[in-house]
């Protein structure tokens, strides 16, 4: 499952699945976040902020999305992201000795 969750989460920002209604906007969002033992931050993503990329910026602490990542679970239900509602989906990736070291996401706007 996860395996599946990461190829769709890294192929999202080069595939950009965009529908015939509208080309201005992908159907889907991705991000990967590095962690910093703290903060999940947005290392790669294709959201955007007030007409910028949302890189470098962090997951909301008092998100049920980082609630569940630092416990090093998965994520799958609503989300408010930068003043729009998503379904969202997060995992979280950790290296070979099970230490967290970031995450992903894939969501779709909500309409």
């Amino acid at each position: 499952m996860k395996t599946l969750f990461l190829a769709l989460a890294l192929s999202v920002p080069t595939a950009l699945f965009i529908s015939s209604a509208s080309a201005a906007e992908p159907k889907l969002q991705a991000t990967v976040f590095s962690f910093d033992g703290k903060d999940f931050i947005r290392s790669e993503t294709t959201m955007i902020d007030k007409g910028q990329s949302a890189a470098n910026s962090k997951l909301d602490e008092n998100s049920p999305a980082y609630k569940a990542l630092i416990e090093k679970h998965s994520y799958t239900g609503p989300a408010k992201l930068f003043g729009r509602d998503f379904q969202a989906n997060y995992a979280p990736l950790t290296d070979e000795s099970g230490k967290l070291t970031g995450a992903l996401f894939v969501g779709e706007p909500k309409k």
